[in-house]
């Protein structure tokens, strides 16, 4: 590791951590916004833009500028697509499915269930996130919630270090891209490290603090310093950070894709950063949720269907821009250690339901496959079916340069027929492929996958 004068040298202006340009309001304004995107009539057809600027005063809302719609695309109510580009979507875009909940939810009855919602959307937003135009922070994959709390909590742990200057928050904090990094915050700040000179820059044009500041109260911030305020910290230590792979939880933020389900949609958290805690974890409940995962990950022998075809199943379809599946094919999978004792490969529900949509909800083997309404969606209950199988990704990848957890890739299958890909005999299952390669070749060549049908056959070892 270089040494903190070293490090400071290959910070900029721009290495902060930068949120969108718009006011950072509180998540109760920012609903606000998103009760106003809800009811714009016509969403599909209408001028946003200039119904905002006349109508925005109707709904509470201060500023006449459309642009403050980004926020709650920011926080997960409103869907972005694409991520990273300016305006020009908001006829497409979506209400999700953590917007849902919220309404679900009477604040004036369960206010401690509602900013359960609001805290969850604040652990999950991150940086690159939503808009960046100027690509400042294009390569900074963090949450910085998490990544704060870790850095903080070491210190506190290991050196009895309780308090962390502003100067060191934006110097060594602040200009990390990857969770990977805290360790080497950790030892910049134990050592007292130089500030940079750039910290008053950082500090006006972040706004992550206040961002932070004005929705939880996991931090004591001043003027001069930041610590963890003591009444959160075992309850978020015990049910967040114990509860949860940190290293896997950030790896979920390396495609926009992954990113839109997992901040779309609720996680259940179950934690609440607002008001004072109920009550502490039993060590007994502590032990148990150790075990458990935020996203579940399908193991690389063997395809566990049922929680990706449940998650499928909960989507609804009314909050899927479908816009978000484009080009996924083109980004690489996540690298796993070769050395590992499992490896572990993720297949993104939202994608699944997105391919089923595009199926009209019908059998890709045989659109003439009975099936039965799903209770979630009134729809034809299909599954999804990745026809190379997303265990071998790697290796295709390292082949075609194609991530196998594409829409392409995916094909919507009755239950009978997605019980033939993985219990059928080998005769059965090479009639399915071949049927099924006849009819997405064309999928494959629009995105340039030259696999052939023998070599999907050989990895259904047939």
């Amino acid at each position: 590791m270089i040494s903190g004068e070293e490090y400071i040298r290959t910070l900029n202006k721009k290495s902060v951590w930068v949120f969108t340009k718009q006011q950072v309001s509180k998540f109760n304004e920012i609903v606000k916004v998103t009760n106003f995107f809800e009811n714009i009539p016509d969403r599909e057809n209408i001028n946003i833009e200039q119904y905002f600027t006349e109508h925005h005063m109707e709904y509470g809302i201060k500023t006449d500028r459309h642009r403050t719609l980004v926020i709650p695309q920011f926080f997960g109510l409103i869907t972005k697509t694409p991520f990273y580009q300016r305006g020009g979507q908001y006829n497409k875009e979506k209400l999700t499915a953590v917007f849902d909940k919220l309404k679900a939810i009477n604040p004036n009855l369960n206010l401690y269930e509602y900013n359960k919602i609001i805290t969850e959307q604040i652990l999950k937003f991150k940086i690159h996130a939503i808009i960046d135009t100027t690509n400042n922070n294009k390569d900074y994959n963090i949450l910085p919630v998490i990544f704060i709390y870790k850095v903080l909590k070491e210190l506190q742990t290991r050196y009895n270090i309780k308090k962390v200057s502003i100067g060191h928050l934006y110097t060594y904090i602040m200009t990390c891209k990857k969770y990977s990094q805290w360790e080497q915050a950790v030892e910049y700040i134990k050592l007292n490290s130089p500030v940079s000179e750039y910290v008053r820059r950082y500090k006006s044009s972040s706004r992550i603090i206040s961002l932070i500041r004005n929705n939880i109260n996991l931090f004591n911030i001043t003027s001069s310093d930041i610590s963890i305020n003591p009444d959160f910290d075992d309850y978020f230590n015990h049910n967040f950070m114990q509860k949860y792979d940190m290293e896997e939880l950030n790896e979920i933020l390396l495609r926009d894709v992954d990113y839109s389900y997992f901040l779309y949609n609720i996680q259940e958290f179950d934690i609440n950063l607002i008001d004072v805690p109920q009550k502490e974890a039993s060590t007994e409940e502590n032990i148990a949720i150790q075990e458990k995962e935020i996203i579940e990950s399908e193991e690389s022998d063997e395809e566990k269907d049922d929680n990706y075809i449940a998650k499928i199943d909960n989507i609804n379809e009314f909050n899927v821009n479908p816009d978000v599946a484009n080009g996924v094919s083109k980004i690489a999978p996540a690298q796993y250690n070769e050395l590992s004792i499992s490896k572990k490969y993720r297949r993104n529900p939202l994608l699944g339901r997105i391919a089923i949509q595009n199926a009209y909800y019908a059998c890709e083997n045989n659109h003439e496959h009975a099936t039965f309404k799903s209770a979630k969606t009134q729809k034809n209950f299909m599954e999804a079916h990745h026809l190379v199988p997303v265990k071998y990704q790697q290796q295709i990848w390292q082949k075609y340069n194609i991530n196998v957890d594409c829409v392409e890739n995916i094909i919507s299958l009755c239950p009978t027929c997605h019980r033939a890909f993985h219990n059928g005999t080998k005769e059965v299952k090479a009639q399915l492929i071949e049927n099924i390669y006849r009819q997405i070749a064309p999928r494959y060549n629009s995105i340039g996958f030259g696999i052939t049908l023998d070599e999907v056959k050989k990895l259904y070892k047939l």
